[in-house]
């Protein structure tokens, strides 16, 4: 069973009949209000019952590793080799120095010594484009701003670079202390991952983003997103990691932490594939850096966090030290980071400006505006209705022209339809658009 609820708190009934649990629905805790839950312990659960769960949580698990395998395949064999290459003495390494500087807060001079440990790692590894986001942030209206930065290593694309991906991992840690795993773990990643890729451009340009202030509010991510949209930077996607590093048990296991469902089931793909990582999932992204990308670019985040849910003990504690953390782990979470990345920056972007129209014959009619790369070479369509989405499909190869429009039968008025870009390289988009057809005017 791959998704997950965070329970927060239960108690039983005096009789011990019964129990009451808070938790967070289906894995779901972006929902503003939690569910109390009443569970009637005197309920027996038939064999027939449980089988047929049991059966259904293993068809899932099969489509998911499927699709895995099928999406991937084109690029298997490139994105195994840079795998291999993840190391988990290097990873170490990374965790080791970072320790070193004691806190990072953005108040702390750990903050400074990580920035220009951070730049010096970058140029290492060979990025000819290492930049410095600096900005002014208050931490109190009684205290003079601090300057900080986001130290970014920007990996160009070779086919498409006006389009974006973006890895993400704040550095910063509590004042009070150092923050072996909230985050310097994530960061181990993010520079492994860096240097595995830094000799494989992809077809869309890859910003390594190391993000600073998260611990006093989103600083970091908020600038960037602020000077992203700014500048008008297509950003098409994004990995945020944080907390990766601690292991409540001997299984190698983490949460992918996501608002979009096709990078969710692409990292779910990723981990089986390309390691040994447990991955269980949960549709996630508040009070972390990836809310500011969610509310600038919208549902295009993923990105691997913590299992259980912000279950370390020593969180936001001065006993979140180097010794606590298991670093095959987060080597297991650079590996499926790297084959991530590597397929989110190789495959088509999620189409965009779908629209249906309804026809009085039963028929829709549907419009797109074509994927920006000079690869796709037809576009998969999908449809039905809601019991049964993917009723009907239909692969159409068309002109590269601005707006797209087909005909589509079968489809009256509360059909869904779904529609992803394919390259000529057989990628498939990661995620598809899709919209119900409404009906008739």
């Amino acid at each position: 069973m791959r998704t997950i609820a965070p329970e927060y708190e239960w108690v039983p009934s005096p009789d011990g009949t019964k129990l009451l649990v808070v938790a967070e629905r289906d894995g779901d805790t972006v929902t503003p209000h939690r569910h109390l839950w009443c569970i009637d312990l005197t309920r027996e659960v038939t064999v027939p019952e449980l089988s047929r769960r049991v059966q259904q949580s293993r068809e899932a698990e099969r489509r998911l590793r499927a699709n895995g395998e099928r999406i991937f395949a084109p690029i298997a064999a490139d994105v195994r080799r840079a795998v291999n290459e993840v190391s988990t003495d290097r990873v170490f390494g990374y965790a080791r120095d970072l320790f070193a500087f004691d806190s990072k807060h953005i108040t702390q001079p750990g903050n400074a010594a990580a920035r220009s440990y951070l730049q010096e790692q970058y140029r290492r590894f060979g990025f000819a484009d290492v930049r410095e986001q600096a900005f002014e942030a208050r931490t109190s209206v009684n205290q003079p701003p601090v300057r900080t930065a986001n130290i970014l290593a920007v990996l160009p694309g070779t086919t498409h670079p006006e389009l974006v991906y973006v890895i993400s991992s704040h550095f910063d840690s509590r004042a009070e202390g150092p923050g072996a795993d909230d985050n310097t773990s994530a960061t181990s990643v993010l520079l492994e991952t860096a240097r595995v890729l830094a000799s494989r451009p992809q077809a869309a340009t890859i910003v390594f983003a190391s993000l600073t202030g998260e611990e006093s509010g989103l600083l970091g991510s908020r600038e960037f997103v602020r000077v992203a949209k700014a500048d008008s930077l297509q950003l098409a996607g994004v990995l945020n990691n944080d907390m990766v590093g601690w292991a409540n048990d001997r299984r190698l296991d983490n949460t992918i932490r996501y608002s979009n469902p096709g990078i969710r089931d692409l990292q779910h793909g990723a981990a089986i594939q390309f390691s040994n990582l447990i991955t269980y999932d949960a549709f996630y992204y508040k009070s972390t850096d990836a809310q500011a990308f969610y509310d600038g670019y919208g549902d295009v985040v993923g990105g691997i966090g913590s299992y259980p849910v912000l279950g370390n003990p020593h969180y936001h504690q001065p006993h979140d030290v180097l010794e606590t953390i298991n670093h095959q782990l987060v080597a297991e979470v650079a590996k499926t980071t790297v084959a991530s990345i590597m397929y989110l920056a190789s495959a088509p972007s999620r189409v965009t400006g779908l629209t249906a129209s309804s026809l009085i014959t039963g028929s829709a009619e549907l419009s797109w505006r074509a994927n920006p790369e000079q690869d796709i070479a037809t576009y998969e369509l999908q449809w039905g209705p809601a019991e049964a989405p993917t009723r009907y499909r239909r692969d159409v190869t068309v002109p590269r022209v601005a707006g797209l429009r087909v005909t589509l039968e079968n489809a009256p008025a509360g059909t869904v339809v779904a529609v992803r870009a394919l390259n000529i390289r057989g990628l498939s988009g990661w995620d598809w658009a899709r919209t119900p057809v409404p009906a008739a005017r």
